[in-house]
């Protein structure tokens, strides 16, 4: 009896160690399918193809870090201007994903309801405050391109630098956020939004910080002034060719340091 009642113990801990891991597999596999779907569902909101408009090369790129992030772009044709979104949502995975697909819900039907970019900034920015964790908030670049007149309006909420490369100069602008963060506080009125006049050949690069901040293991940052290079030295490529080259070179830069945040680009170029 002694030594057949450790036997039997035995067996029974090997038997409930068996069906424990089979319960750990089966809940892996659901975790799984679930963040497929949740991927799935962040990638359908993104647009399929870039939108066609007469005399401009477009470019969107989302690179996330996990398998979903918080960083988000749209390119969208309404009434005959372009509407440009760039989001970085504070954090990594579900919740700052979840975040960043309710801006850009909130974003679409505001403009379908015909909401001009300055109501619709200040609408989505309060309901956002309302909705979100103190901790949480969006940094946010959003505007219209009028074809037309070739003019940009534009509010940025926290996301910077703005660059846009000037071809007849041969150089760079920066510019910086006109606002606080979506979400970050309630907001009454807004500064105008900054006008840009874009001519023959010049780029406008909105990036998140996934590239400026992406850095070698010794800490080094890939900067800005090398984002301004590249737009310069590659100015003749097409925006696709030049997003590639990009973020080809922030992960060249950094080596063999992982990628640390999520990294989106929105390139427009006005054709030469």
């Amino acid at each position: 009896d002694e030594w057949v009642g450790p036997a039997l113990a035995a067996q029974a801990a090997v038997a409930i160690q068996h069906a424990r891991m089979a319960e750990e597999l089966v809940a892996s596999a659901l975790l799984r399918r679930e963040v497929a779907v949740a991927r799935e569902i962040q990638q359908s909101t993104l647009p399929g193809t870039m939108p066609r408009v007469s005399g401009y090369d477009l470019h969107g790129h989302f690179q996330p870090t996990d398998q979903t992030g918080g960083d988000l772009f749209d390119l969208a044709l309404v009434d005959e201007r372009l509407f440009l979104l760039l989001g970085d949502a504070t954090g990594h995975g579900f919740g700052p994903a979840l975040s960043a697909t309710q801006l850009q819900a909130m974003l679409r039907v505001a403009f379908r309801l015909g909401a001009g970019l300055e109501d619709a900034y200040r609408q989505v920015n309060n309901q956002m405050a309302e909705d979100l964790p103190d901790d949480r908030f969006i940094t946010a670049f959003m505007g219209f391109l009028d074809p037309a007149s070739h003019r940009l309006e534009f509010h940025s909420a926290g996301q910077g630098p703005i660059l846009h490369y000037r071809a007849r100069q041969g150089r760079v602008e920066r510019h910086v956020p006109t606002s606080f963060p979506l979400g970050a506080l309630a907001l009454e009125q807004l500064q105008p939004p900054v006008r840009l006049d874009l001519r023959a050949g010049d780029i406008l690069a909105v990036i998140s910080d996934g590239v400026y901040d992406h850095a070698t293991r010794e800490g080094e940052r890939f900067g800005e002034q090398r984002v301004a290079e590249l737009l310069h030295r590659h100015r003749e490529e097409s925006m696709a060719q030049l997003s590639e080259r990009l973020v080809e070179a922030a992960f060249e830069f950094g080596g063999e340091a992982p990628q640390a945040d999520d990294i989106t680009l929105l390139l427009l170029k006005r054709d030469a």
